[in-house]
């Protein structure tokens, strides 16, 4: 292994490769991505890879600027390296089944065209040939959200990782971290199984894992790792083309749906949240592509209320349940920034949203980074926000669970 690198980014998921390949179309050639399994995975692998620019009625700013970028960014991927990024503009549909939730899609109208993100309301009437297999007889009112989709998890980091490596980024598979030295009160170099890499700067983009990695540094970073589960059903027949059926959403239900290889992707969030501490001294992410068991009987819901939008589902079999971890912060903003330690930067705490935010963090970070001036001002994002309280595991699990119970 290289003896130094100009920066060293702990972590092969999403977050970590967008990093990468913007690092390196800065002009930082000698930049080293380590990942200790293989690329994705620890949670990017099984994400239901769904791209929102608006989380709700009150959505910040910062997330639509985030997620706006991603379209560009996948042309810029395309136009640079041949491959497909897998992003996938299908747009995207939110439903209201009641005249509060009305109120709520008028609210979200609002708010998008004071973020400049295109949207309009209509009737169910207006939908139906949008999604002709979805129950509406139900829908009072729906939000056509036209930049809306998904992203294929795959194809996106190989993207990005062609981008890194062709602008001389080099990534590192199988390289687990195991120290890092702050000698001086500042970052020095990175401790591996594979030797000591020198270097000034480290981004920890470790996912769930970001707070053992922190702790080598004595760093508190507040991510906790807690599990969420979709369903995938049997290939319909016919078969949904993913590439031309929109996403839903049915907030009031809790509910989400995307076509996928001729299936339908089913989840939601569930009101009891599942956090997911390692027994004894154990780091998250410590196996590959590590899924917990399925929970039936918190998916038996929502796979009904999948069952009541879209009939054929009722004559159709559950092929998987997906049950990972991904990582969530105590007010389920992630971190993305400079931490205390002088040379340590924090990309992580994406849980749901890290298909849809990676690429616009990693173009701020490596702005901000590379030139001492991001294009975006991201304080909402900031890690050392949540003060001392953040040391207390205790403190950031419950604030987790409470931000996703609302």
């Amino acid at each position: 292994m290289g003896a130094s690198a100009r920066a060293v980014i702990i972590g092969g998921g999403v977050v970590g490769c967008s990093l990468a390949y913007h690092l390196g179309r800065a002009g930082w050639r000698d930049t080293v991505l380590l990942e200790q399994h293989e690329l994705t995975e620890g949670s990017t692998w099984h994400t239901a890879g769904f791209v929102t620019s608006m989380r709700g009625p009150d959505g910040p700013g910062w997330h639509a600027r985030l997620a706006g970028y991603l379209p560009a960014l996948a042309a810029m991927l395309r136009a640079e390296t041949g491959h497909d990024p897998g992003w996938r503009p299908v747009g995207g549909l939110r439903l209201a089944l009641s005249h509060t939730h009305v109120d709520e899609l008028r609210r979200l109208a609002r708010r998008a065209d004071e973020l400049g993100v295109p949207l309009e309301l209509h009737g169910a009437s207006a939908i139906m040939n949008r999604v002709p297999r979805l129950e509406l007889s139900d829908v009072q009112a729906a939000a056509w959200l036209p930049g809306e989709g998904f992203v294929r998890p795959k194809d996106f980091v190989n993207a990005l990782v062609a981008g890194a490596v062709a602008h001389g980024v080099s990534i590192r598979t199988g390289v687990r971290v195991t120290g890092v030295d702050t000698t001086g009160g500042q970052v020095r170099a990175v401790h591996t199984s594979d030797g000591v890499i020198e270097t000034p700067l480290v981004i920890n983009a470790a996912g769930a894992a970001a707070g053992a990695v922190g702790a080598m540094a004595g760093v508190v970073v507040p991510v906790v790792p807690i599990l969420h589960q979709y369903g995938v059903s049997e290939v319909l027949h016919p078969a949904l083309d993913p590439d031309a059926t929109p996403t839903c959403r049915i907030p009031e239900q809790s509910l989400y749906l995307r076509a996928a290889n001729g299936c339908v992707i089913v989840g939601g969030s569930r009101p009891d949240p599942v956090p997911a501490w390692p027994a004894g001294d154990a780091e998250p992410l410590a196996k590959a592509r590590e899924l917990a068991a399925p929970d039936e009987a918190a998916f038996a819901p929502l796979w009904q209320l999948a069952g009541d939008r879209m009939p054929e589902l009722r004559r159709t079999k559950l092929a998987k349940i997906m049950h990972g971890v991904e990582a969530f912060t105590p007010d389920g903003v992630p971190l993305a920034g400079r931490s205390a330690l002088p040379g340590l930067w924090i990309a992580a705490g994406f849980g749901l949203h890290g298909m849809a935010l990676s690429g616009g963090i990693g173009r701020h970070l490596a702005e901000w980074i590379t030139s001492g001036t991001p294009s975006w001002e991201l304080d909402a994002l900031l890690p050392e926000r949540f003060g001392a309280p953040a040391a207390n595991r205790d403190w950031t699990t419950s604030r987790a669970l409470d931000t996703l119970r609302r």
